[in-house]
């Protein structure tokens, strides 16, 4: 009986670890991922409006810029930005894809889901990031920025979301090392 319970409870912390774990990123032809990441501090160039989203309308940044650092790892501080830069490959044409942001229940609503429209154009980046501006937004937990297009998932990149004491390598690009001590 204890061997069998000795068993039970080894699948079930396997069982545990697997579900805990963070999904698998990809990205589908003809979705092409350049980067994902961190970008420390973004300025906002404009908004747009975005009704499936909390705020309703989502900022427009300069899509060129870089990620501060390649990471999954997200310490949960205002100001940090995280997502995806991708392209269409040449000869995929231009197309209006659905960026979709899933994460843990946000707000009083219980928010798990954020959408908009973005327009991609081949060979030309395409930067999409969530940025942490209130309390609310900094939920830890696994979030994924997905992209859809005609009904297909062409491309998933998963995040987890820490305190800011769980990513202080991260904090130490955006911070300098005095942030952590």
């Amino acid at each position: 009986m204890l061997r069998l319970l000795s068993a039970l409870c080894a699948v079930l912390a396997l069982v545990t670890v697997a579900h805990a774990a963070p999904g698998e990123s990809y990205a589908r032809d003809p979705v092409v991922i350049i980067d994902h990441g961190i970008i420390c501090q973004v300025t906002p160039e404009g908004a747009r409006e975005a009704p499936d989203t909390m705020m309703g309308a989502i900022n427009l940044i300069e899509q060129t810029r870089d990620m501060d650092v390649t990471t999954r790892l997200v310490p949960a501080k205002a100001g940090i930005s995280f997502g995806v830069k991708f392209t269409l490959r040449p000869g995929a044409g231009d197309r209006d894809v659905t960026i979709l942001v899933t994460h843990p229940p946000m707000g009083p609503e219980g928010v798990t889901t954020e959408s908009w429209i973005s327009p991609l154009s081949e060979g030309r980046a395409s930067l999409n990031l969530f940025t942490f501006e209130f309390p609310y937004e900094m939920v830890p937990g696994p979030w994924v920025m997905a992209i859809e297009a005609d009904g297909e998932r062409l491309m998933e990149q998963h995040f987890e979301v820490v305190s800011e004491l769980a990513a202080p390598a991260v904090l130490s690009v955006c911070y300098g090392q005095d942030f952590v001590s």
